[in-house]
């Protein structure tokens, strides 16, 4: 199978894929676009964070390349490469930096990500799902979701109240595989409910995909053998969804009904160490 290109075009790296799937990764970036760092926002702004999300990106390149190599086609990909220092491409505008030459490299990132969406809309009757890739620190979970307590999978609920809570959800095969996820139980506020990405590009809005951060724990993130059984745990998830997804919405819209994501069992890929790609 041949391994995914990537195109870069201000500090911004990018595959065009087949697949109605995006993959977002904002924070892991190592490039300085030869613009000031990054002082703080106003009293609107969220907290400011310099630090990268670590190996977020070798995760997302991985899992679209698993992707590709499972099915034979390949999720959609936007990986900034600039430093979280200088841009934060999960802030927005007024909040993400603070020098004007900036502006170039985080509207190259959003541009291409609102590209993207409407063209998976275009070809797959409005269809699509968004994962921004995250990292966070030490924390009680292994894996956060996020979806802006269900606002950013509107579209996704309307078929299915329970989409993220059925055996074969996105939550029950990270658990399957072994994972602690947040949140824990139905109806309670999350714990990271996800940032400027998911919400602006997620389908609470009529132009938007079924969007869902995705917030790895450092432990898994830091260890080499963990990563590459959460990549293929995260390939598994993403596959078996999207096939759910598109067949659910296709039975809806033309007037059968269905429990998404819960018509049969299956096993997830289990959290077993083995060597790294090559």
């Amino acid at each position: 199978m041949w391994s995914i290109p990537y195109s870069t075009s201000k500090a911004v790296s990018v595959h065009r894929g087949t697949l109605p799937v995006l993959l977002t990764c904002p924070h892991d970036g190592k490039t300085d676009p030869g613009v000031a760092e990054r002082a703080g926002g106003g009293s609107s702004c969220p907290p400011l964070n310099k630090r990268r999300d670590l190996h977020t990106r070798q995760i997302t390149e991985g899992v679209a390349q698993a992707v590709l190599d499972a099915v034979g086609e390949a999720p959609y990909v936007v990986i900034a490469d600039f430093h979280r220092r200088h841009i934060d491409a999960n802030r927005s505008p007024d909040c993400a930096y603070d020098d004007p030459k900036a502006k170039p490299y985080y509207d190259e990132y959003h541009t291409t990500i609102r590209n993207f969406v409407r063209e998976i809309r275009a070809e797959n009757g409005g269809l699509g799902l968004l994962f921004d890739i995250h990292g966070t620190d030490d924390a009680p979970s292994d894996i956060f979701l996020g979806t802006g307590d269900g606002s950013t999978i509107a579209r996704l609920l309307q078929v299915d109240s329970r989409a993220m809570w059925r055996r074969r959800s996105l939550r029950a095969f990270l658990e399957a595989a072994g994972y602690t996820v947040s949140p824990q139980k139905p109806n309670v506020p999350e714990a990271l409910p996800g940032g400027f990405t998911v919400r602006t590009y997620g389908s609470s809005h009529a132009d938007g995909l079924d969007a869902i951060q995705i917030e790895i724990g450092s432990r898994l993130r830091a260890d080499g053998l963990e990563r590459e059984v959460l990549i293929d745990v995260l390939a598994y998830a993403t596959t078996s969804l999207l096939a759910r997804y598109a067949d659910s919405h296709t039975l809806v819209a033309v007037g059968q009904s269905v429990d998404l994501f819960d018509a049969i069992s299956v096993a997830s890929p289990k959290r077993t160490a083995k060597r790294p790609r090559q």
